[in-house]
């Protein structure tokens, strides 16, 4: 009677865990299911603020949130997709916190991809990060979203790890990537996505002007490559 309880116990400690969190699944590769009437919601720093203002006008014709609403509204056509963003320039893992209650919780997304890290790799400490991060998961899981993270993405363009803050950026992206693990959250490695790019892109080995204007803030060739990566997770 013991061993039939423990493997009913199996069986349904087994059941209870969604698909995408499966043994020996990656989760850059999962794919979070559209439904009708989903609103999602990018949630970042100054990349996502101009993401969704289409700017900077000078450097910018279509940010990478216009691009994704325009790809949803021509591939899922018929469940209306919602798109929507909430960023501040500057703004790091504490600040997005500080603005959930307000700005992203009363919006309703059923969907947010959290876009954050430069920032936060200089000029907040480690374990910070990661505990706010944690924190900024559970609570929005813990209000029926679904997440989608990213990793960060850079300040400057060097391939071969020679950026300035390079050393920085990698120790607070593996940060994410851990998080990312503990927490089951599909996600977007952006960062390793960016690294392979410009390997392939970028042979004088340049610091801005491939993906980025200034190293940091995305062109229009990295708008289209955000919004790419983006689209990748959803089906």
């Amino acid at each position: 009677m013991l061993c039939v309880r423990r493997s009913m116990l199996s069986v349904l400690l087994v059941a209870s865990v969604p698909f995408f969190a499966s043994a020996g699944d990656d989760l850059s590769q999962k794919k979070v299911e559209l439904k009708k009437g989903d609103r999602i919601l990018f949630f970042g720093d100054s990349l996502t603020y101009y993401g969704g203002i289409d700017g900077p006008k000078d450097k910018v014709t279509k940010g990478y949130v216009k691009i994704v609403q325009e790809t949803l509204d021509k591939t899922h056509k018929d469940l209306g997709i919602k798109v929507d963003w909430v960023a501040t320039g500057g703004h790091t893992v504490p600040d997005l916190l500080k603005r959930l209650d307000k700005d992203v919780l009363p919006k309703k997304p059923t969907i947010v991809v959290i876009q954050i890290g430069c920032n936060d790799a200089r000029r907040i400490p480690k374990e910070k990060f990661k505990t706010s991060l944690e924190e900024l998961i559970d609570r929005l899981q813990k209000a029926n979203i679904q997440v989608i993270q990213c990793t960060l993405t850079s300040v400057g363009e060097k391939h071969d790890g020679t950026n300035k803050d390079d050393p920085k950026l990698e120790e607070f992206a593996e940060i994410q990537r851990q998080v990312i693990k503990a927490k089951n959250v599909p996600y977007n490695d952006l960062r390793k996505a960016f690294v392979a790019y410009w390997k392939a892109n970028n042979p004088e080995n340049k610091g801005s002007g491939i993906l980025t204007y200034d190293g940091n803030h995305w062109n229009d060739t990295g708008m289209r490559f955000v919004a790419e990566q983006m689209l990748k997770r959803f089906k």
